[in-house]
Order: structure tokens, then C-alpha cells, then sequence
């Protein structure tokens, strides 16, 4: 499994689907979901309004990002309630995030949750509980082991962000060593895309 830190935020994480989590009781929408929201020129608002979109707890809805971020596609989670939120939900509802991606196959993901000082959730160790709670979800598909294997995870959260988040992979990466191989691929690591076109 490959995971990208990115120093860019998550609607510019060139992937094929990013996984983000909404609340049912925060209006408006904040975070990376208001982000979102403020790039599809307000839909989740009016989802919202129109009761198509709540938040309840493990809610999965699935939209198209109609070429106004880079992921091709965006999956929301409900969270519930604000109050409710904590690394142990977090762990408890990644089990559906991965039913869902399995079901969709898809192997290039960004992922990106609530976190700060109002949520009682640090972003680094959200990270590494996003990452440990994916990996005891995929442990129950063993026949899609090299599926596992190839998915490539997309971290970005801004620079002010990435230092967090990398040590939160690291702490994951030192966990779960013993049943999957992780690689962390940073800026620094990673070629230009003219230098890879070159390469290719």
C-alpha cells in the first residue's frame, strides 16, 4: 500500500475518488466539507435543504465532482452528531467505508475527516486510527488481498497540516508493519510530472 502526504488541500489530490464525512447537526458545513461544498457552488447545502444529504450516522452518498476538483468522485460519510464524534467512531465506522470501496473497487483515494481543537480529534492521530481502522476492515475480505495491496491513499490537508499527518502514517506504518507493507511517498520523494513523463 502506498500512501501519498500531500502538501496541496483535498480538492487538488488528483485521485479517482476522495472520502470525506459530514455531521448532522453542524450547519453550515465546515472543514474540509464546506471546502467541498463551496467548490460544487453550494450542492451539499442544497442536498441539505432538500433532505437529500443528512449526515445521520454511516449515511453513504456518492456524487460526481462534475470537474470542479480533481477526484472524478466523492463520497460522503455521515458522522452523526458532532458530540458523538472521536477516534472510536472514526474506527467504528471505517469498516463501511471499506464495504464501500470494495464494492466500488476503487483503489486511488484521498481521504479527509474533521479534526482540530473543536472536534477533540488531532489531525495526526486521526490519521493514524483512519489508517489502522482501514486495515481491520480490509482484514475482512482476505480473498482481496492484492487489491489491498495496490490501493494508494492521498493525505492532504495543506502545508500547515503535513507534518501531522506524516508522523500519524509513520506511527501506522510502525503498528501494522507486521500485516501489511506500507510505503510513504512525501513532495520530496516524488518526481515532477515532467520528469515521470520522461521516465515513462
Amino acid at each position: 500500500m502506498d500512501v501519498i502526504i500531500s502538501k496541496e488541500t483535498i480538492d487538488l489530490q488528483e485521485t479517482d475518488l476522495l472520502i470525506t464525512g459530514l455531521f448532522e447537526d453542524e450547519r453550515p458545513l465546515r472543514g474540509s466539507i464546506g471546502w467541498i461544498d463551496w467548490r460544487l457552488n453550494g450542492m451539499l447545502s442544497r442536498f441539505l435543504i432538500e433532505n437529500r444529504l443528512t449526515g445521520e450516522w454511516r449515511e453513504r452518498t456518492l456524487i460526481p465532482s462534475q470537474d470542479r476538483v480533481s477526484p472524478k468522485v466523492i463520497l460522503l460519510f455521515g458522522l452523526g452528531k458532532v458530540k458523538e464524534y472521536s477516534y472510536l467512531s472514526v474506527r467504528e465506522v471505517v469498516p463501511f467505508v471499506v464495504e464501500t470501496l470494495k464494492n466500488l473497487r476503487a483503489s486511488n483515494l484521498c481521504f479527509s475527516l474533521p479534526y482540530g481543537n473543536e472536534y477533540n480529534v488531532d489531525c495526526g492521530k486521526l490519521t493514524e486510527v483512519l489508517l489502522e481502522g482501514l486495515l481491520d476492515g480490509l482484514d475482512q475480505y482476505p480473498s482481496d488481498r492484492k487489491w489491498i495491496e495496490s490501493l494508494t491513499l492521498f493525505f492532504g490537508e495543506g502545508e500547515e497540516r503535513f507534518s501531522e499527518i506524516l508522523l500519524g502514517v509513520q506511527t501506522a506504518k510502525s503498528i501494522l508493519s507486521d500485516r501489511l507493507q506500507i510505503r510513504i511517498l512525501t513532495p520530496s520523494e516524488m518526481l515532477p510530472k515532467a520528469s515521470l513523463a520522461r521516465s515513462a
